[in-house]
């Protein structure tokens, strides 16, 4: 067991909050740019959430045991990328078999963990259009804000309302000094004084101290919410896209909230 694992099972918190990201926040207003496939128009903020004697008990231990059987070690970031494209130590899995046993067994490593998953994507595309309109009808310029940080402040809000109160700590990736302290801040206003769409009671229980690990750190549960991260955003790329098995295996984990999928944000 890495050292911050152990940092992270002696929370008192009733739930932990895993959040990873897939995409950037960068929006090109010229939508034919997105014709190059090397620009992902997409970019998803994702939250898993693991009741903590579950990720102690269960998912921790449980991914652990995976790395072991199928890379040789527990001492290597899971990283969904990589494992798309086998590259690296992944090129284990160029073995079909052994790579379908993989993906099952994660699967029903999920299943066992209660997860729930809170996401929120903004498709560029879209975004591009609406303010191209926008622009022609009032002749102004459509602010579209910093997208990474409206997505995160969409899935703080629907942690909020799942834990009705219960405590959860928040857990990210390090992306930097300057990035983590804005991250932090956007908790901190929410909390202070709710958002747009929801009163500051909505936050109470969310623990006003992000923790931020790097890769290095070899957190579990943030290798399982980057590995659940991408079906999301290809989701909010292409929603009719049948091939995206997993998404439709992870999709009735989503929170599901006073109407249906509450924790599936995807705008505009």
């Amino acid at each position: 067991m890495q050292k911050n694992e152990s940092k992270i099972l002696q929370l008192p918190h009733s739930f932990l909050a895993f959040i990873d990201e897939v995409g950037d926040p960068f929006v090109h207003f010229d939508v034919k740019t997105y014709n190059n496939p090397s620009i992902f128009p997409v970019v998803t903020i994702l939250a898993l959430v693991v009741p903590r004697k579950m990720y102690t008990e269960i998912l921790m231990p449980g991914l652990e045991e995976i790395k072991k059987y199928f890379l040789g070690t527990a001492d290597i970031y899971l990283h969904s990328r990589e494992i798309r494209r086998k590259d690296g130590i992944f090129k284990a899995f160029l073995d079909e078999e052994k790579y379908d046993t993989f993906k099952k067994e994660m699967d029903s490593l999920i299943e066992k963990s209660s997860i729930t998953i809170i996401s929120s994507s903004t498709n560029k595309i879209k975004l591009a259009r609406k303010a191209e309109k926008f622009q022609q009808l009032t002749g102004n310029t459509y602010n579209v804000g910093d997208l990474y940080l409206r997505n995160v402040d969409y899935v703080l809000e629907r942690l909020g309302h799942f834990l009705k109160n219960e405590s959860c700590k928040v857990i990210f990736e390090t992306r930097g000094k300057h990035e983590s302290r804005r991250i932090q801040g956007v908790l901190r206003d929410a909390k202070e004084n709710g958002t747009f769409y929801c009163p500051k009671e909505q936050f109470v229980g969310i623990d006003e101290g992000i923790l931020f690990f790097t890769k290095g750190d070899n957190i579990n549960g943030l290798q399982v919410a980057d590995y659940c991260t991408y079906p999301f955003a290809r989701h909010a790329k292409s929603p009719s896209d049948s091939n995206n098995e997993f998404f439709h295996f992870l999709r009735k984990f989503v929170y599901k909230g006073d109407y249906w999928e509450y924790g599936l944000k995807e705008w505009p």
